[in-house]
């Protein structure tokens, strides 16, 4: 034991009891290397820089490396589990993978920084060879021994975009002025810095928030603090519900630490650098957190925890998440029994829309959560739900009214293309999720592609641009592209066109979209296997998939787009168009022995799925499997 000899406290580590000794002294061990304010801790100076690098758009410092020279390969340290060092290890042999050892590279990420967060899990060995590459993301993807690394491998970006975060802070410093009139005038006593502090963690008080409980309340604190109340109030409900006693009962005390202003600005910053691109929904260079409605406030709020989180909290944000669920899904049920809206005001229902994209968010959020009832109450009460009450709007059939080039450098009508561009992503990537339910775990298509009547949605850097002068310059230079049919009639043309060679040249189409279509293709193949009159016959999708090839070959190839596919599921695509080809190459055989993925059966277990994605990296090997490009 070590003893204090200013106070006589003890510890078992001589560590522990030097960290201990500088409160008695005084002396400041460790700075900001942003603001270069000094700390007496190394875990505090670390805590603070990491807010601290948010603010500033920075990359926040590496942790120090500590214990012994690892001796796991790339993929298990990246993954954070342990290697069982054979060669290859186990992970790696079920990723058809060789291990690697890039001892000079530090993969360690850390999970609790919001950027850090947003990159982890996302660094992987470089494959061997060609056969390597095969179903590289879907087999770790559905791997059962993934655990929780899947919620990471599913829906966090490879390639980050580092974001201009001025805006956003900027809007969330205009809501954190007191609504006290009177102590506005003091609001300049509060720096910057207190803005984006984080609460405070000793042995001696909770996690503290000085804005949220402060002596002049602010739109933002108050907002969070509704947002806890309803998380509160329908937890107890629930729980009156539920005779089993399954679903914990929350109070102001569990979740005061949680829903602070400074987490709510991490928070924001890691959904963005990660979920988002995965679900491009909410549009970044316009989003105000102090305007947002509640539920999504609330989805995107806990998305960023989630990322963010460590093991400890798992428990809490699980809870969390299903409570969520509930009071958003509550609403969209509500709404579903009221009269829709007339089809040419649909993209100023500003709040509705809103309630839409907070749905899709907790959906996306509770696949990862490795819960098979929750995974069948998504499927067969949520989702449908969230499909009817958009199909009653007429969002799957919204046409655009307004041409990108219209906008000339004109703020009011950017944000009013945006506000109908946000209609039409929204329906595109709800199509997107019912294709995942499809392929993933054999449900039943509750959109079909015949109802996608609505456009196409616009490139990734249209909708990323940062302001209406910066959007009219990206809209100019793609003025000269041809226009794009609806989502309905691209598949069409994929499907009855047997002159390959003018597809690739008549859709100007990105990586976005050819996702939205191979999902399509899928959802109809499955359709086509599980019917006994099947709307599209298999020899057709076949041959759309052969189209489909040729036009993501020429996307794939062009240079400029090489950026924006590292960015999101986009990038994956391919790998549904093999499972596609072999699914159509095998599906016509009359052999008692292909494997159960291709029964019509649901699942909510991605097993099958994974048992199927290991036979076709046998099949395809074998020559003449496939006969297609």
């Amino acid at each position: 034991m070590f003893r204090c000899s200013h106070c006589d406290k003890t510890y078992q580590r001589k560590a522990h009891l030097q960290r201990h000794e500088v409160t008695h002294t005084g002396q400041t061990t460790s700075a900001c290397p942003f603001c270069k304010k000094a700390f007496v801790k190394p875990e505090v100076a670390r805590r603070h820089s990491k807010t601290c690098a948010i603010k500033y758009n920075q990359q926040a410092a590496p942790a120090a490396k500590a214990g012994r020279k690892r001796q796991s390969c790339d993929q298990c340290f990246s993954m954070k589990r342990a290697c069982d060092k054979d060669s290859p290890c186990s992970r790696c042999r079920s990723l058809g993978q060789q291990c690697t050892y890039a001892s000079h590279q530090d993969l360690s990420l850390s999970r609790s920084g919001p950027i850090d967060a947003s990159l982890s899990l996302s660094i992987q060995a470089p494959p061997v060879s060609k056969d390597d590459l095969q179903f590289s993301f879907l087999r770790h993807f559905t791997d059962p021994c993934v655990e929780r690394d899947r919620l990471a491998i599913g829906t966090t970006a490879e390639c980050s975009v580092r974001r201009n975060l001025e805006t956003l802070y900027s809007h969330l410093e205009d809501a954190l002025i007191p609504l006290d009139s009177l102590a506005a005038g003091f609001s300049d006593l509060l720096g910057t810095e207190t803005l984006f502090r984080p609460p405070l963690a000793t042995d001696e008080f909770l996690p503290f928030d000085f804005l949220s409980y402060g002596p002049s309340p602010t739109r933002l604190s108050e907002q969070l603090n509704e947002l806890m109340l309803e998380v509160i109030e329908t937890s107890k409900s629930i729980k009156l519900g539920n005779t089993s006693g399954a679903q914990p009962l929350y109070n102001a005390a569990q979740l005061a630490p949680l829903f602070t202003v400074s987490n709510l600005a991490t928070f924001i910053t890691v959904f963005f650098h990660s979920l988002h691109w995965h679900l491009p929904v909410v549009h970044f260079p316009t989003f105000d957190p102090s305007s947002v409605s509640n539920p999504l406030l609330l989805s995107i709020f806990l998305a960023g925890a989630t990322y963010s989180s460590s093991s400890s909290d798992a428990a809490l944000l699980s809870g969390l998440l299903d409570v969520a669920e509930e009071h958003i899904f509550r609403q969209i049920t509500t709404l579903s029994a009221q009269p829709a809206p007339p089809k040419n005001d649909i993209t100023h229902q500003r709040s509705t829309i809103q309630l839409m994209q907070a749905a899709l968010i907790i959906e996306m959020l509770q696949f990862g959560q490795e819960k098979i009832e929750t995974r069948r109450r998504i499927r067969i009460i949520r989702h449908p739900s969230l499909v009817s009450l958009m199909r009653c709007m007429g969002i799957f059939n919204l046409k655009r009214t307004m041409s990108p080039t219209s906008c000339n450098c004109d703020d009011f009508k950017w944000r009013e293309l945006v506000a109908e561009e946000m209609c039409i992503r929204l329906a595109s990537w709800v199509f997107l999720a019912d294709g995942f339910l499809t392929l993933c775990f054999k449900n039943r298509p509750t959109v079909s592609i015949f109802e996608m009547d609505c456009s196409f949605s616009w490139r990734t850097d249209l909708w990323e641009a940062e302001s209406a002068s910066n959007f009219s310059e990206l809209a100019e230079a793609h003025g000269t592209r041809l226009p794009l049919p609806s989502v309905r009639e691209a598949v069409r043309l994929l499907i009855d066109n047997r002159d390959t060679g003018h597809i690739p040249s008549k859709l100007a189409l990105s990586a976005e979209h050819l996702l939205i279509m191979i999902y399509a293709l899928n959802s109809l193949a499955f359709l086509a296997r599980s019917d006994f009159c099947g709307s599209v016959p298999l020899d057709k999708i076949g041959h759309a998939a052969y189209n489909w090839k040729q036009i993501w070959n020429r996307v794939y190839n062009d240079p400029s787009n090489k950026k924006l596919l590292l960015l999101g599921y986009p990038k994956h695509a391919e790998e549904l168009w093999l499972l596609l080809t072999v699914t159509v190459s095998i599906s016509s055989q009359s052999s008692t022995n292909l494997p159960n993925y291709l029964d019509s059966a649901a699942t909510d277990d991605l097993g099958k799925l994974n048992e199927f994605i290991q036979w076709c990296c046998r099949y395809i090997k074998l020559p003449g499997a496939l006969g297609v490009a």
